[in-house]
């Protein structure tokens, strides 16, 4: 009789096993979460930014699916003070024999819009990592005073003064972007069912422009900034994912 119950469980475990392995070919992990963030940075002195972003990602293979791939949409609000912002051109930049000049801002606040391309990689059950980076959208903002200092000429402070306004579209041409650009790498922790935990840091390209043409300089001046994310992001499928969790 005992060995008939073992018999019969066993064929139980190899049926359900089989089971859930013909499961996971056919079902995809699915990621769709929104989330609110914050960031700041201090590299010669703070800078800062809060924002929103949604995305929805799906898994890659048939089996574990540590991979999953997709896009997003971003809305960012950055601000800053008292940052030198240098010729965006790379071409202009070379031509300029003493090197990239800069434009003084005493104040810099930006608004962004952009869809992003996002990449998931599954560490275990709660933990994983996240990469992202912005392919284009929109950007606007107040016009600010910019204040242009040459090293050539080198002029005394404050220096020539411009009208500055941020450049009204991005585009992610890597070397060459256009605008405002923001990328992201982070760890994203489970708190429970539905709420995650994401730390981490992004690097942002702000750029504004004049209305006239700066001689070797052009028209637009951007900068560079590295700052520490820290967000809560809410699980848009969760009753769905702890279904599907037993499968992987």
């Amino acid at each position: 009789m005992i060995k008939r119950i073992l018999f019969l469980l066993i064929c139980a475990s190899m049926f359900q096993t089989a089971d859930a392995q013909k499961m996971r070919k056919l079902l995809k992990k699915r990621t769709a979460e929104a989330c609110i963030y914050g960031n700041l940075g201090y590299y010669g002195n703070p800078h800062w930014g809060l924002g929103a972003n949604m995305h929805y990602l799906h898994g890659i293979g048939r089996k574990k699916q540590f991979f999953s791939i997709g896009c997003g949409l971003r809305g960012n609000v950055f601000f800053s003070k008292k940052r030198y912002y240098e010729t965006s051109s790379p071409v202009l930049t070379a031509r300029n024999p003493g090197g990239a000049d800069t434009m003084y801002m005493p104040e810099a606040q930006t608004n962004t819009l952009n869809a992003y391309i996002a990449i998931k990689i599954h560490i275990k059950r709660g933990v994983d990592v996240h990469f992202n980076t912005d392919l284009g959208g929109i950007n606007f903002g107040d016009s600010k005073s910019g204040y242009f200092r040459s090293y050539e000429t080198n002029p005394l402070p404050p220096g020539q003064k411009y009208k500055m306004e941020p450049y009204a579209f991005n585009a992610n041409l890597l070397n060459g972007s256009y605008g405002s650009i923001m990328s992201e790498a982070y760890g994203s922790f489970r708190l429970n069912e539905v709420l995650w935990w994401r730390l981490g840091f992004n690097y942002y390209r702000n750029e504004y422009k004049l209305d006239t043409n700066v001689p070797l300089n052009g028209k637009r001046f951007y900068q560079n900034h590295w700052m520490v994310m820290s967000g809560l992001a809410f699980d848009l499928r969760w009753k769905k994912n702890i279904e599907q969790a037993r499968y992987f």
